[in-house]
């Protein structure tokens, strides 16, 4: 498992994507885009021709699809296939969220392969650069917010350019706060489930099947089989992992899966954020 740390250059994350090259670190907010390659049919991208670098959003959605929580928070995809070797790059679409996985190091039930160790990121949001110094209010997540827009798309497009103040919008170019990326490599096949720590209990959960290795001790589909919290998922994370789309053999022949794909979402559609 490979996490690429703050400091790391475009040229040398590109290299590592490329060349297999191991960049030591305890991860962080990624100051490389993984935009160089060629885009796949999928959405995911291949770097030098090599390792395929695929997408995962940080979203909120109202209304919630279940009455037990004031909004839905997720991932976007939440079920995601990849090939070893292959690099996750998770935009913080919407601020307050990290991943983090289900290890003994967090005080958690293991479920991802035994040898990988703990992972984790930092909470992130928008980029520093991207919020004025003396911005008070936050931007705001829904859209609409006293003059500021959303979370963005795809954390570019907007970089160099300073948010000011309220009333400076005009002055200061697009007034889109620009999102936080953290890239991990997946290298061990198997199953990983990982979580939202802010937002576990209100669902925020996701799994990545690496390669065509789809047995999991921890696999389920009865939330009653699994650990009791704090050692397995809390609250509706327990719901997420143990829906039917997000069995293993599924993940691997769909590709990836959407949060409104799930079982659990079908009874009310949600009007998705941004």
């Amino acid at each position: 498992m490979r996490q690429y740390p703050t400091d790391s250059s475009r040229r040398d994350v590109m290299k590592a994507l490329g060349g297999g090259a191991l960049l030591s670190g305890i991860g962080g907010t990624a100051t490389a885009q993984a935009d160089d390659g060629q885009q796949d049919g999928d959405g995911s991208q291949t770097a030098d021709g090599q390792n395929s670098v695929h997408e995962v959003q940080t979203r909120i959605q109202v209304p919630a699809t279940n009455p037990n929580r004031p909004l839905d928070f997720f991932y976007q995809p939440t079920g995601l296939h990849v090939q070893p070797g292959d690099v996750v790059k998770f935009v913080f679409t919407t601020p307050d969220h990290n991943v983090v996985a289900y290890h003994p190091r967090f005080g958690m039930r293991r479920r991802v392969p035994t040898g990988v160790e703990g992972y984790s990121s930092p909470v992130l949001g928008w980029r520093p650069g991207s919020i004025a110094d003396d911005q008070i209010a936050p931007p705001s997540e829904m859209g609409g917010g006293e003059g500021e827009g959303d979370g963005g798309d795809d954390g570019e497009g907007g970089g160099q350019t300073e948010t000011g103040g309220q009333g400076d919008d005009q002055q200061a170019g697009p007034p889109e706060p620009v999102s936080d990326t953290w890239l991990l490599a997946f290298e061990t096949p198997g199953v990983y489930d990982m979580l939202c720590s802010p937002h576990e209990g209100f669902g925020m959960a996701m799994r990545v099947v690496v390669g065509d290795v789809t047995e999991a001790p921890f696999e389920t589909s009865t939330p009653e089989n699994l650990a009791e919290p704090r050692a397995g998922p809390v609250g509706l994370a327990r719901v997420t992992l143990t829906d039917p789309s997000l069995r293993p053999s599924d993940i691997v022949e769909e590709g990836t899966v959407d949060w409104q794909s799930l079982e659990a979402n079908q009874t009310q559609s949600g009007e998705s954020e941004g």
